[in-house]
């Protein structure tokens, strides 16, 4: 794959084929799988139709959905399903106070049940409020009038006037 720029031919990565065959050849770090997910992503209307969520400068969409909304929430969650994840669910009860919730390694909480799913939710969130650039997918994908709700509320909640 090549693009074009002021009439010049350029490679599509800036490594050659046999330095990145080479590499290969190793084993990944420990950041390789964030670097996969990373992004940036964008979405792009297909010519087929529906939307495709893609890195810039990349043809073969990663994902493709009817809706743009999916796209986003796509988008936006992306990155996050390839870093590591700061909340984890203890197996054992704690005598009594439920399951221990731990974020980055530090008792955090705990939960009356054994609730993978809250844990899964915590991550997902925790990786969007950690991406400013990734959370405005999701804001986008809210769409105007959720938002001009969710800035009157924000708006009370600063003010004191909604708890």
């Amino acid at each position: 794959m090549t693009n074009r720029t002021s009439g010049n031919t350029l490679p599509a990565n800036a490594f050659v084929e046999d330095y990145l065959a080479l590499l290969n050849e190793r084993d990944e770090p420990i950041t390789a799988p964030e670097a996969e997910y990373a992004g940036p992503w964008s979405v792009e209307a297909r010519r087929q139709g529906g939307h495709a969520v893609l890195r810039p400068a990349e043809d073969v969409p990663y994902a493709a959905f009817d809706s743009v909304e999916i796209a986003q929430l796509a988008a936006a969650v992306l990155p996050g399903t390839g870093r590591e994840k700061r909340y984890r669910l203890g197996k054992d009860e704690d005598s009594g106070r439920g399951f221990p919730v731990y974020r980055s390694g530090e008792l955090a909480g705990h939960l009356r049940l054994f609730d993978e799913e809250l844990v899964a939710a915590l991550n997902v969130l925790d990786a969007l409020l950690s991406s400013p650039h990734d959370f405005a997918w999701l804001l986008e994908a809210a769409g105007g009038l959720a938002l001009q709700h969710v800035g009157r509320i924000s708006m009370a909640r600063a003010t004191g006037k909604l708890k």
